[in-house]
């Protein structure tokens, strides 16, 4: 969606935008001259100049334009009236004494802002705490283009953090301006950060029942200069992430450019919108989607009639592009949209990088071209989505772009009556792509992925093709019976929001059914209990024993009951359910009858290295460790183990969770080593894991693969884990952690030729939420290998 130039061109279009900006400010000087909380009025259509009182009402923007407002001050504008120009009033409201309001008074339709070609139609320049509601707004110059047009454009310039912006209940419509999407770009709604001087962001931005139509460039947008970090390619002006944003309830139409954007954003939220027909214009445009942010989640929106015309390279309803880390995209509904439903988009080359994404609970009817595109995302998920396909279609199922990718989908109900298919390209090929207990239905091209879970039998849907225009309108994609094979037959998927599309409740613990509907209702507690964990049953039911190996009631870490291995070498085991390419602690309490004898929790059977952690001493210990799963894996093993000695081992309250892991692409299955820095494509097929693993040698700079890992919680202990191995026996491959504050290095290593897990542990300091993270070839000339890395909270 972003391209590699964009960067550019925002800064380039910085000078532009401060002469806009000095431009626009009227030359009147301020006036203030009134105890805050007062109300003032504006009729246009009264035939002579006022005060701004009730009783005598300003006729122009003027007077407004003139006036420092002050804390709790409102700015009402008769309805039934239209005013020209740009209104640009001064001064701000405050926490302790409330907003500035602007709004209408009076009855009849809503009061027009008419900008008539001018730049801004509503402006805001360094002001903070503001409500602006109940307005028409229009800006429309004699020719469409000439120049950057907006309806309302909310400025920061240099000025640190402005807060609270409320704009609702807006009608903005026939925006003439140009197909800029920058901080001076044309839109219907625009909040930028400019100047490079002071970073600054906004916080608390509520975006609210707006009907934005008829507007070029983009209905909703948000751009600032502080935009720089590594995964989108440029180091300065810092990433500077705006906060609290929500963008609700809005009706985004008939755009040349794009619906809604959110950039440049910590944990904004995008739901409750309808966007349709958007992207109208030539230029690579999608309906809802964000950029250059962290924890978005985008849902309970309806996207439809995206178009995709010559030089629109996307064209989807829904976008997660790169510079984005986090993005949840849920409970959505699209359809019809020209280039398809979801676009997974790394497309920047170089660093650019979008990672940890999940896709999940939507529904998509009659999304063409290619419903999901795949061209650059790491460690993301597309799971419980409901996909059709009608029988005059020949949109492809899946189409994989040029950039690298590592995509799991899951439990995914695809009824494809068309001809499409699923398209790879030569260095992105289906093994890329873990495919698990999807359930494909209708035509089965020969291209249709292998899949272990794979299901191919008729769902029973309720009515399929029956949704129409509304978010509500998609019941015909519920499962209508009990006899459906998509019930139970998904694999559990850690984090999965709690509800499926309807707001019925997920299971955590049981295997979900596939699709977006969980038509059954599994208990969780029957299914944890069955696993017997903690050995509360009183017996081994659920385990496997090797050699001699018992449940006894004498005491337990916890409750009654705990496992005794009574021989050496011998061991409980039993497989217990994971998601695919997902990072797990493998976890339990330990204690030996003699002191010395070591005690193993661990997996294996997990798609990599087997993994375990022990203790050797007689009181009980806890113990962990870290894995990632393979691509295929629906299964690990899990087990307790004594190897030798004479006396008891004792295991208890045994468990396999899943955690965050830190580090991305620490597998290196996408076939890149994007956001490893120092040598792209330093790939080895000797890997643990999958097919790829990092590979550090004397050809790199220090001989290391680095990254710069973010999001950490300050005074926290980590534990960093992985697997290593040295081409050549007693060469040292190390993984290695710095504390980005410059604090001391701590790091494991191997010099054995034949992979072996290990892990080293640090705790950051105050303020400190970066780490590096290195992948090292400390000592020696030959290969490194690192594979399976993780970085976890203790």
């Amino acid at each position: 969606m972003r391209h590699a130039t964009d960067t550019r061109r925002t800064l380039a279009g910085l000078l532009v935008t401060l002469l806009l900006a000095c431009a626009a400010v009227v030359a009147t000087p301020a006036v203030r001259a009134h105890a805050d909380n007062t109300a003032y009025y504006v009729d246009c259509s009264a035939s002579s100049n006022g005060t701004g009182t009730s009783g005598s009402p300003w006729n122009s923007l003027t007077g407004p334009n003139a006036t420092t407002f002050g804390p709790g001050d409102q700015l009402l504008f008769k309805r039934g009236t239209t005013c020209t120009g740009t209104l640009h009033p001064l001064g701000s409201g405050s926490a302790s004494g409330g907003s500035i309001t602007i709004s209408a008074y009076g009855t009849g339709a809503l009061p027009i802002i008419a900008g008539a070609g001018a730049t801004d139609a509503v402006y805001l320049y360094n002001q903070q705490y503001w409500e602006i509601s109940n307005l028409e707004i229009t800006n429309t110059g004699a020719v469409k283009g000439a120049n950057a047009r907006r309806g309302v454009y909310v400025v920061l310039d240099n000025y640190g953090t402005g807060t609270h912006y409320k704009i609702s209940n807006l009608s903005v419509h026939d925006v003439n301006g140009n197909q800029s999407k920058e901080v001076d770009g044309s839109a219907g709604i625009l909040f930028a950060v400019i100047g490079t001087t002071t970073a600054s962001a906004f916080a608390d931005v509520d975006i609210d029942g707006n009907t934005v139509a008829d507007v070029a460039r983009s209905g909703i947008n948000m751009s600032s200069t502080w935009l720089c970090r590594p995964s989108i390619g440029c180091n300065n002006p810092a990433w500077t992430p705006w906060t609290g944003v929500v963008v609700q309830n809005n009706t985004v139409h008939d755009t040349d450019g794009d619906g809604i954007v959110v950039q440049m954003s910590q944990d904004a939220v995008i739901e409750h919108n309808v966007v349709y027909n958007a992207a109208k214009a030539g230029s690579s445009n999608a309906g809802i989607w964000a950029w250059d942010s962290d924890g978005t989640v985008i849902q309970y929106n309806e996207a439809y009639g995206t178009q995709k015309n010559s030089g629109n390279n996307d064209g989807q309803g829904f976008d997660v592009d790169y510079g984005q880390d986090g993005t949840i995209v849920q409970y959505n509904y699209s359809h019809d949209n020209a280039g398809g439903f979801i676009l997974f988009c790394g497309c920047g080359g170089g660093s650019h990088l979008s990672s940890n994404a999940a896709v999940r609970y939507n529904v998509s009817e009659n999304d063409l071209l290619r419903v999901i595109t795949a061209t650059g995302t790491q460690d993301s998920k597309f799971y419980n989505n409901t996909i059709y396909i009608p029988s005059s279609s020949t949109a492809d199922v899946f189409q994989v772009g040029g950039a690298w990718n590592d995509l799991t989908l899951a439990n995914n109900l695809i009824y494809n009556l068309g001809s499409g298919g699923y398209t790879y390209t030569t260095g992105q090929p289906a093994s890329n792509f873990a495919w698990r207990n999807n359930l494909f239905y209708g035509n089965h091209p020969t291209s249709e992925p292998t899949d272990a879970g794979k299901v191919v039998t008729d769902p029973l849907l309720t009515s399929v093709g029956s949704g129409g225009t509304g978010i509500d309108s998609v019941d015909g994609y519920r499962i209508s019976s009990a006899s459906s094979p998509a019930i139970g037959a998904g694999v559990v998927i850690p984090d999965n929001g709690g509800l499926d599309y309807w707001g019925s409740t997920v299971p955590a613990v049981c295997p979900p059914d596939i699709g977006a509907d969980q038509y059954s209702s599994p208990a969780d507690s029957t299914c944890l209990a069955s696993e017997n964990l903690g050995f509360e049953k009183g017996s081994t039911t659920g385990w496997s024993k090797w050699n001699t190996s018992a449940v006894v009631n004498s005491d337990a870490h916890t409750g009654t009951y705990s496992a005794r291995i009574s021989s050496s070498p011998a061991s409980l085991e039993q497989s217990v359910p994971v998601a695919p390419r997902t990072t797990y602690r493998v976890s339990g309490w330990v204690k030996s009858a003699v002191a010395g004898e070591v005690v193993n929790v661990g997996v294996k059977n997990t798609g990599g290295l087997e993994t375990y952690a022990s203790a050797s001493g007689t009181s009980w210990t806890y113990v962990s460790a870290d894995f990632t799963t393979g691509a295929s894996n629906s299964t690990a093993r899990l087990y307790c183990y004594k190897s030798s000695g004479t006396g008891y081992g004792y295991c208890d309250d045994l468990a396999v969770t899943p955690v965050t892991n830190h580090v991305v692409n620490g597998n290196l299955e996408s076939g890149h080593t994007v956001p490893w820095r120092n040598g792209d494509y330093s790939l080895s097929t000797t890997a643990s894991n999958g097919t790829y693993a990092a590979l550090a040698n004397s050809s790199l700079s220090g001989g290391t693969l680095w990254q710069i890992v973010y999001g950490l919680s300050p005074n926290t202990t980590y534990r960093l884990s992985g697997a290593l191995a040295s081409a050549t026996a007693g060469d040292t491959t190390a993984l290695e952690a710095k504390v980005y504050n410059g604090s001391a290095t701590t790091s494991a290593s191997t010099t054995s030729s034949t992979y072996s897990k290990v892990s080293t542990t640090f705790t950051t300091g105050t303020g400190v939420t970066t780490a590096r993270v290195y992948c090292h070839l400390s000592s020696g000339s030959g290969d490194g290998y690192c594979d399976e890395v993780t970085l976890t909270a203790q």
